[in-house]
C-alpha cells in the first residue's frame, strides 16, 4: 500500500523488491503480475538494465514488483555481490525502491537500506514485538538506522487502544516517527488495486498519506547506504 501510494503521489514508478517467497509473499498479497524476478535480473548479463522489463512510456505510474520467485533457497543464497548488483539495477530505473524481506534476508537488506518502516500489529504482543525489534537492531549495529525508522501500529481500533498506547510508549524516543493505521476491513477486499480506485475509509487514507509523507521526509536526510557501507 505504501509503495502504491508513493507511486501515485510522486507520479513515477516505484519498485517493490519482494524477497519473501511463498504464500505470504508481497507478490501474492498484491495479486499483481511481477515486472520481473530477482533471478531474471541477476541473470540478465546482456542488457544489464531494467529497461526491458519496465512499463511503456506514458503509462500511469505504478508499483512495479520484482518478485523473488518460488525458490526459497535461491533467495537465501544471494550474497553481497548479488545485493550490490540488484541495488545498481534498480537504481538505474527507480528513484524509490521498497523492500519486503524474509527473515533470512533481513541482515543483508539492512546493509543497503536508507530507511526502515517497522510494522507492529495492534495487539497485546505489539509492545514486546517493538521492544525486541529495537533490541535486535541495536545489538547488530543498526542503532542509527533504527533511530531514523518509522514505526507503524497497524489495525488500530478502540478495543486495541490500550495495547497501542503501550507499544507507542516503547517506541517513543527510539524511532523518528509513529503512525497509527486504523482497522479497515476494505484493505484485504481491495488489495492489489491502485490507491485511487480504492474505497478505503478516510481515516485509513489519511494514515497512509501521513506514512508516505514521513517516509519521504526521512529519505531527504538519510545518508547514502551504499556510501556508508564502503
Amino acid at each position: 500500500m505504501l509503495g502504491q501510494l508513493l507511486a501515485g503521489l510522486r507520479s513515477e514508478p516505484v519498485a517493490a523488491l519482494d524477497l519473501n517467497p511463498g504464500e505470504g509473499s508481497l507478490t501474492r498479497q498484491l495479486r499483481v503480475r511481477p515486472t520481473a524476478t530477482v533471478g531474471q535480473l541477476l541473470a540478465d548479463t546482456v542488457t544489464g538494465s531494467l529497461a526491458a522489463y519496465g512499463v511503456p512510456a506514458g503509462a500511469d505510474p505504478r508499483l512495479e514488483v520484482i518478485a523473488s520467485g518460488e525458490d526459497r533457497m535461491a533467495v537465501r543464497g544471494l550474497d553481497e555481490h548479488d545485493y550490490a548488483q540488484l541495488v545498481g539495477l534498480l537504481a538505474e530505473r527507480y528513484d524509490l525502491t521498497v523492500v519486503d524481506p524474509a527473515a533470512s534476508t533481513v541482515a543483508r537488506v539492512l546493509r543497503i537500506a536508507d530507511q526502515l518502516v517497522l510494522v507492529a500489529p495492534a495487539s497485546a504482543d505489539a509492545p514486546r514485538a517493538v521492544a525486541m525489534t529495537h533490541e535486535w537492531l541495536d545489538g547488530h549495529g543498526h542503532t542509527e538506522l533504527a533511530a531514523r525508522a518509522v514505526t507503524v501500529i497497524n489495525g488500530v481500533s478502540k478495543r486495541s487502544m490500550p495495547d497501542v498506547l503501550q507499544a507507542e510508549n516503547v517506541a517513543r524516543g527510539r524511532c523518528r516517527a509513529i503512525v497509527r493505521v486504523p482497522w479497515d476491513d476494505r484493505l484485504d477486499a481491495e488489495r492489489g488495486q491502485p490507491p485511487g480506485a480504492r474505497s478505503l475509509r478516510a481515516q485509513t487514507r489519511h494514515a497512509y498519506t501521513a506514512l508516505a509523507g514521513v517516509t519521504v521526509a526521512g529519505l531527504a536526510v538519510a545518508p547514502d547506504a551504499a556510501e556508508a557501507s564502503r
